[in-house]
């Protein structure tokens, strides 16, 4: 039997001057040969915390300083499962955690490195569901949307709260 990967994706997003959410994604090469636009991802080894772990990886990945970033919260994990048996055999488990990012994007410089093409891309929601190819990766981006805009509104009405408390 194969051995299950396990692996997390970081969805890094800064908020623009509107409360607009901006999301980080890099072009890769594909196992399947075809060029991509993904988030910034990784494998762990078996001795991480995943959560750790993740923003080191992404840090790494992207050389944005660890304290420019916060793990907002865990989203998603999903299994992906091949029968085939051939070299790139696909076993993973995949958590994805969303991430803000609290530095300058300009600041942002990604390299061409291993499965990476060095082209990234801060992203509106609009953009990533054009660009970003698989349908489960696009709503994925659409529940972190839909998170961060819950989160505005609930931190909007607490402060319209605290607000009325003072007066």
């Amino acid at each position: 039997m194969w051995e299950i990967v396990q692996s997390a994706w970081g969805i890094v997003y800064y908020l623009d001057s509107n409360w607009e959410p901006k999301y980080l994604i890099i072009k890769r090469h594909a196992l399947s040969g075809k060029i991509e636009w993904v988030a910034p991802k990784w494998k762990l080894k078996q001795w991480e915390e995943m959560q750790t772990t993740a923003l080191r990886e992404v840090s790494e990945e992207t050389w944005i300083p660890l304290n420019q970033m916060k793990m907002k919260q865990r989203i998603w994990t999903t299994s992906l499962r091949s029968s085939e048996t051939k070299k790139w055999q696909l076993d993973k488990d995949v958590t994805y955690f969303l991430v803000q990012y609290y530095g300058n994007p300009e600041d942002v410089n990604i390299i061409q490195w291993e499965w990476y093409i060095g082209n990234h891309k801060w992203a509106t929601i609009t953009e990533i569901l054009s660009l970003v190819y698989y349908e489960d990766i696009r709503e994925l981006f659409r529940k972190t949307y839909l998170i961060i805009k819950e989160h505005k509104k609930n931190s909007d009405i607490k402060k319209e709260f605290m607000n009325k408390l003072d007066l």
